[in-house]
């Protein structure tokens, strides 16, 4: 079983990014491995501790999210509404902190389109963003800031370059 996840943060010294080992379980939950298997995402919740981000929740495929073995459309509002849930919760201190989908590949990388609707995502935003492809053995996560994409991860289960 996967455990917790604890990745430096590029760009700042002493800080990390910690992600819960039941989100790291989750995520894995969903790789690929079957020929029939869909590809599946959702997005990243968490916390900005300082200059640390902490991710305690993903949300997974929900029955109105477009799904075909290449692709992944996050189209249902149960994602937003989970967020606002969080949000709301914690007094606003639970954040978007990113995304997440599968890739029918042993070693996933973005492709394209991910990189392009990432952009989209992150390029009007001051904060940090988490992107995660989790592939059918390993994955990948990199975290945009300031217009950049930097990969933190590209790995099988946790052992990999930072």
């Amino acid at each position: 079983m996967p455990g917790t996840l604890v990745l430096p943060r590029p760009g700042e010294r002493a800080a990390w990014i910690l992600i819960e080992d039941s989100v790291v379980a989750q995520i894995a939950s969903h790789r690929q491995r079957l020929l029939g298997d869909s590809e599946a995402g959702g997005v990243l919740l968490g916390y900005r501790r300082q200059k640390h981000l902490h991710i305690v929740h993903a949300t997974t495929p929900d029955h109105e999210d477009s799904r075909t073995r290449f692709s992944f459309d996050r189209l249902d509002e149960s994602h937003a509404r989970i967020a606002a849930k969080h949000w709301a919760l914690t007094d606003g201190r639970c954040d978007y902190l990113g995304e997440w989908h599968t890739h029918p590949e042993r070693y996933p990388t973005p492709s394209g389109v991910d990189r392009r609707e990432w952009r989209k995502i992150y390029e009007h935003r001051s904060r940090p963003l988490l992107f995660w492809i989790e592939g059918t053995e390993c994955r990948w996560i990199g975290m945009a800031h300031k217009s950049r994409l930097v990969v933190l991860e590209s790995s099988v289960e946790g052992v990999g370059q930072a």
